[in-house]
């Protein structure tokens, strides 16, 4: 049941706040007015941890996974706190809503299951097999879908990049599906991938530390590359943005002409850490946030649509930095403008869980 609302012109971000500090422990899904710095609560839930939040292409629904007594639900509401309701039990993880908002892909027992939640069918679009590990990552559009997949003798950031053609129906085995981008081979030591804005590229980033590369790792840093490859998977590519000494960790396509990337050094030079952007033909690469030092700073966890990470006007960002002490642990919610300057801090506690959500206009 999703019954429409009308939606406001100032620009708000939604926010996951899971308190264990209280009593009872709650978990609420927050909105914060960047216009006149209001925060709203939209669902609060007592003895409850909320995950996989996510925010609907028309901005006026969350998705989200609620758990309470050791049992995950897949749960809707409306942006004002309004139609809370459950659609499914069990133990779903990596909610990937398409567009159109008809269909949801998740894991759930290793495997990948599709929901449409228009008529309630629930289908299993590929199992799992002994120890591989698949992933659901983002639509491309809607009836295909990036998943990933981890093959237990590939080093830890060995994944490769499978395309899931859900019009195919169910029962699909990852072993017919169209290989997009295979890093098992390649090893790279650190790299992410998303889709285009409009859906005609695949971008790539990767770091590479070939001396470091064994059993456990090594510390990241450059040469990096960004690349543009086809989004059905194709062998060939083109180079968008090369640097020697950064380590690009992730990379999000959040406009038509702009990347945002996080470069996260630990060996060498530390000093350029944060969040950049740089655009799509590689020009004019821009610190946006500095975090020094660190590397703890972070995309939306849960999904990876331009309004998870950016304004639907597209200028502004909001990013998150966990920063992980002896005794506690630090959480920092920001956003700040495409175009560069000092970011503004909404929220920051310690040892209470923030996440964003999503962007949507109120």
């Amino acid at each position: 049941s999703m019954p429409s609302m009308t939606l406001g012109k100032d620009s708000n971000i939604v926010y996951i706040v899971n308190d264990n500090t209280s009593s009872p422990p709650a978990g609420t899904l927050k909105r914060y007015d960047i216009v006149t710095g209001a925060k709203v609560e939209i669902v609060k839930m007592a003895n409850t941890s909320i995950s996989e939040a996510q925010v609907s292409a028309d901005g006026q629904w969350l998705m989200f996974v609620a758990q309470v007594s050791g049992q995950n639900k897949l749960q809707l509401v409306r942006m004002d706190g309004q139609f809370l309701q459950t659609l499914y039990c069990g133990a779903p993880s990596q909610l990937q809503w398409s567009t159109n908002q008809q269909l949801v892909l998740f894991v759930d027992s290793g495997g990948i299951y599709l929901l449409n939640v228009t008529n309630g069918t629930l289908q299993l679009e590929v199992s799992s097999s002994g120890t591989l590990s698949i992933h659901s990552r983002t639509w491309l559009d809607n009836t295909h879908a990036y998943i990933t997949a981890q093959f237990p003798d590939s080093p830890p950031q060995g994944f490769s990049i499978y395309l899931l053609d859900t019009s195919k129906g169910p029962n699909q085995t990852l072993q017919n599906l169209q290989v997009v981008f295979d890093a098992t081979t390649s090893t790279p030591f650190c790299w992410d991938f998303d889709s285009s804005y409009d859906g005609k590229n695949l971008f790539v980033s990767q770091c590479s530390n070939p001396s470091s590369i064994g059993p456990g790792g090594g510390p990241a840093h450059g040469p990096s590359v960004i690349t543009s490859r086809f989004p059905l998977g194709d062998s060939s590519y083109t180079y968008v943005f090369v640097n020697q000494s950064l380590a690009f960790r992730a990379i999000r396509a959040v406009t038509s002409n702009t990347l945002l990337f996080l470069v996260g050094n630990e060996s060498g030079d530390t000093s350029q850490n944060g969040l950049w952007k740089v655009g799509t033909d590689g020009s004019n690469p821009l610190r946006l946030a500095s975090t020094p030092g660190s590397t703890n700073s972070q995309f939306n966890q849960f999904t990876q649509f331009p309004w998870s990470n950016v304004s639907r006007d597209g200028s502004k960002y909001v990013l998150q930095i966990v920063n992980y002490g002896s005794t506690s642990t630090t959480y920092t919610l920001e956003y700040g403008s495409l175009s560069g300057g000092s970011p503004v801090v909404f929220a920051s506690i310690s040892n209470v869980q923030l996440a964003t959500v999503g962007w949507t206009t109120m």
